[in-house]
C-alpha cells in the first residue's frame, strides 16, 4: 500500500540531513530488506513485487522499520548491506552465482524469506518453477520443498504454538505445496492434514556459524494482496477476515528481524546436534538433499573452530562416542596431528 505521508518524511529527512551535515542516527539504522523482483516474479497472474500483489507484504517490514527495495539482480556485493533477502516465487533459475551469493548471505547471519508455489506451476513456460528454483540451493540451508500441488483452506493440520503463531487462528493453501526441514533443528510451525502429506505450511531453521534464519512457504497466494496488474487473477488472501495471514507475516518477519546470538558456543552446539541427528538419518535413508544440508553445516563447524580454537575441547567433548560425529572426530583428530607437527 502506498502512504501519502512519503513526501513529508523525505523533506523531514533531508532537513536534519542539512541541519547536522551527517544522516540521522534513525535513517542510518534502518534495516535493509531486498525484495528479488528480477527472476519472472510477475510471469503469468503473479505480481508478486513490492507495488503489487506482495505491497502489503513489503508494508509488513516497514511497519517494523526497514527500507524496502527491489532488486533484479542477486550480488553479494548488494546482499552484504542487507538484513533480509525476500524471494518470491522464483519462476527463473537464478545463476551459480546468485545461489551462491545467497547462501553465503544467510550463513553469514543474514535473513533469507523463501516462497514457492505448487509443483508444475511453471508460469513462463521456461520449463522449471519456483520448487524447482528454491531446491537448487534451499536444502544447503536445510528446509526443501515438497513436490506437491493441492488446496486446502482452512488448513487441517496443527497450528503449533511458536513465535509465529501466537495470534494466528487460520490459514489456507490454494493450489501450494509444503515445506520439507531437512535440519532437525528446522520448525514446522503450521502442518497441514494427512491427506495432502503432512509437511509444514510454514517452516524456518537457523544456519550456519552466524546463526542465519530461514523462513519459507509452499504458496505465495497467502501474501497475495490482491492488488498490481488488474489483467492478473488476483485475490485478496492477505486479509481475507477468515485467515490470520497478516499476523503470521508479522511474526515471522518479527524473527527474522531479531539480533542474533552472538555466542559461538551456541552456534557450535546446534551444528554438532544438527550434524548428528542428519547424519542418522541419513545412514538409514541416504537423501541427497540431506547431504547437502550436512556439508554445510559440517562446513560451519570448521568455520567456527579455526576462528575459534579454543571451542576445540567443547567439540572433542562433544563427538566423544556419537556415531553420528564420526567423520567431525576424524576431521579434529587430523587437526590435532597436524597442530603437534606444526605448531613450532
Amino acid at each position: 500500500m502506498k502512504s501519502s505521508r512519503i513526501a513529508p518524511l523525505l523533506f523531514l529527512g533531508l532537513a536534519l540531513l542539512l541541519a547536522t551535515g551527517t544522516p540521522t542516527a534513525a535513517l542510518a539504522a534502518k534495516p535493509l530488506v531486498l525484495f528479488d523482483e528480477g527472476h519472472a516474479q510477475t510471469a503469468g497472474n503473479a505480481d508478486w513485487v513490492i507495488d503489487g500483489g506482495f505491497s502489503d507484504f513489503a508494508d509488513v517490514f516497514k511497519a517494523q522499520g526497514c527500507e524496502v527495495r527491489a532488486v533484479k539482480k542477486l550480488a553479494w556485493e548488494d546482499l552484504q548491506s542487507a538484513q533480509v533477502l525476500v524471494l518470491p516465487e522464483p519462476n527463473s533459475l537464478y545463476t551459480a552465482e546468485e545461489e551462491a551469493a545467497i547462501v553465503r548471505f544467510v550463513e553469514n547471519g543474514g535473513g533469507l524469506y523463501a516462497i514457492a508455489d505448487h509443483n508444475n506451476s511453471d508460469r513462463n513456460g521456461d520449463g522449471v518453477d519456483s520448487v524447482a528454483v528454491l531446491n537448487r540451493f534451499l536444502p544447503k540451508l536445510g528446509l526443501q520443498i515438497d513436490l506437491r500441488y493441492f488446496s486446502e483452506a482452512p488448513t487441517a493440520g496443527k497450528i503449533n504454538q511458536t513465535s509465529f503463531t501466537k495470534g494466528v487462528k487460520a490459514v489456507g493453501t490454494w493450489g501450494g505445496s509444503t515445506v520439507k526441514c531437512l535440519s532437525s533443528q528446522g520448525v514446522a510451525h503450521i502442518t497441514v492434514s494427512a491427506k495432502n502429506g503432512g509437511g509444514a505450511f510454514i517452516a524456518s531453521t537457523e544456519v550456519g556459524a552466524k546463526g542465519g534464519r530461514v523462513v519459507a512457504m509452499g504458496d505465495s497466494s497467502p501474501y497475495d494482496d490482491g492488488t498490481g496488474d488488474p489483467h492478473d487473477k488476483l485475490h485478496d488472501g492477505f486479509n481475507n477476515p477468515g485467515y490470520s495471514h497478516a499476523t503470521l507475516a508479522a511474526n515471522s518477519v518479527r524473527w527474522l528481524l531479531e539480533p542474533r546470538a552472538t555466542a559461538p558456543a551456541r552456534h557450535l552446539d546446534r551444528l554438532l546436534a544438527d550434524v548428528s541427528a542428519g547424519s542418522r538419518t541419513y545412514a538409514g535413508a541416504p537423501d541427497p538433499s540431506l547431504l547437502l544440508h550436512l556439508e554445510t553445516c559440517e562446513r560451519a563447524v570448521g568455520q567456527l573452530l579455526n576462528e575459534h580454537p579454543d571451542l576445540r575441547p567443547q567439540a572433542r567433548a562433544r563427538v566423544m562416542g556419537d556415531a553420528g560425529l564420526a567423520d567431525l572426530r576424524r576431521s579434529l583428530d587430523a587437526q590435532t596431528t597436524f597442530d603437534l607437527l606444526y605448531s613450532r
